[in-house]
């Protein structure tokens, strides 16, 4: 699709791959509507891309609240004429063994990376259906692949990778094209200590977004609905 011009929101915007998702769309020329829960984080990234010559608009909010998703999606619109791309990037994580997660570190997971996806979702679709669009899912290969101690994570993008499938069959033939990023070990803050002393065999944050940017210029006719990131060398243990 054409990138410059297009208006693009992406969630979990102010730091990791939510942000240099932001700024590498903004480079190509398109219009950001950046939400998260950080008003401080938010205004520093749209002054980065307003100094480079780039529109940015900045909506904080809690993604779990339900009025949250709709009013990200109807300032998007208002401001920038339409919504073309959604970039499903906010998650958060518990680290706990299942007998010892809490309800609301369950709930936190589960509300912020899978039912927030669904209303944001749901709230873009009627736009992107009208213009044609494409809908990102930063997922993991966390949910292929179990972790002990992080069950809620892991269940969270399972259900994730199945939810954007079936929406990626029904929205198909309605020009919006749904596409499953699922990246393994990313040098972010979520990342903690599971870094270690060197991340340096880390994917960054950049190159999940320089993978949206160049999914973005697949032709209209081919569909690449999965894609999944490794680290090219891992680490050795």
């Amino acid at each position: 699709m054409e990138i410059r011009e297009a208006s693009a929101l992406v969630t979990g915007a102010g730091r990791g791959i939510g942000r240099a998702v932001s700024l590498a769309l903004a480079r190509e020329g398109a219009n950001i509507t950046a939400v998260s829960r950080s008003a401080a984080e938010l205004d520093e990234l749209v002054g980065e891309i307003e100094a480079s010559g780039g529109r940015g608009l900045a909506f904080a909010g809690d993604l779990r609240d339900s009025s949250v998703p709709p009013g990200a999606v109807s300032a998007a619109v208002e401001h920038f004429g339409g919504l073309h791309i959604l970039v499903n990037n906010a998650g958060v994580g518990a680290f706990a063994p299942v007998a010892e997660t809490a309800d609301e570190d369950w709930d936190r997971v589960i509300g912020t990376n899978l039912t927030a996806v669904f209303r944001m979702t749901r709230a873009a679709l009627p736009h992107l259906f009208h213009q044609g669009g494409h809908v990102f899912m930063i997922s993991s290969l966390a949910g292929t692949n179990p972790i002990p101690g992080m069950a809620a994570y892991c269940a969270s993008k399972a259900a994730l990778d199945h939810f954007s499938a079936c929406l990626m069959l029904e929205v198909r033939h309605r020009g919006v094209k749904v596409i499953t990023l699922a990246p393994g070990s990313v040098d972010t803050d979520f990342a903690g200590a599971s870094r270690g002393p060197d991340s340096s065999w880390m994917l960054t944050p950049e190159d999940v977004a320089r993978a949206v940017v160049d999914l973005l210029r697949v032709r209209d006719g081919a569909h690449l609905s999965r894609v999944e990131m490794r680290p090219a060398r891992p680490e050795k243990r």
